[in-house]
């Protein structure tokens, strides 16, 4: 599975290869075939894309970079003591190992940075070593997939509903939910919402 997942270096040159279409894209519409001032609303919105686009390449490229050269990470000033400690070191009794060690991209661009005196006093510990053991790893996920994940589960559980017969108002597939009064809203109640949430989950399970 990891294998077929993505590389940072391959993640930065992507992210460059689009800033470089960005920034060729904003030049072309410069000039658009019928006449039309596309200089504020585009180009410009399509330069900053570009640039914006450029700097996480040549971040996701320098976290690369410390990652795969085993550049060591500082520990971190409160504590005191080497990053990922409490995955690998004085506290692993106590502690164990967690996927609370994994860190974001600027965690580890500013842990790694040259332009504080900390290396003399206390030596580092590379990211993947503080990773080494760690359980989980091969099915790890940015939290942000599964919260996707739900927010598709949710649109299609909306969208499902309305294909559902309401046993509250009586309303008919293809039908908004209404109130007492005959007016139209547009939340379902709630024992819709259930067949459709039970609908979605078993077309899920069945993939």
């Amino acid at each position: 599975m990891t294998e077929q997942r993505i590389t940072l270096d391959d993640l930065a040159v992507q992210l460059d290869a689009i800033a470089v279409w960005a920034r060729s894209l904003a030049i072309e519409a410069e000039t658009p075939r019928v006449p039309i001032e596309l200089g504020d609303n585009v180009c410009d919105r399509l330069d900053a894309i570009g640039k914006e686009l450029a700097g996480l390449a040549r971040d996701v490229a320098k976290a690369d970079q410390v990652i795969s050269e085993w550049h060591p990470l500082r520990p971190f000033l409160h504590a005191n003591e080497p990053w990922g400690a409490r995955a690998h070191g004085s506290d692993r009794d106590k502690w164990g190992k967690r996927l609370s060690t994994v860190l974001s991209l600027r965690q580890i661009l500013w842990l790694a940075s040259d332009d504080l005196p900390w290396r003399d006093e206390q030596p580092g510990i590379p990211y993947l070593e503080g990773l080494q053991g760690l359980p989980g790893l091969e099915e790890w996920e940015s939290p942000r997939a599964a919260r996707r994940r739900e927010a598709e589960r949710q649109a299609a559980i909306q969208k499902q509903a309305l294909q559902e017969h309401c046993d509250s108002c009586k309303a008919e597939p293809g039908r908004q939910c209404v109130t007492r009064n005959g007016r139209v809203a547009e939340m379902f109640h709630r024992p819709r919402i259930v067949a459709a949430t039970a609908t979605v989950d078993e077309q899920k399970e069945a993939l």
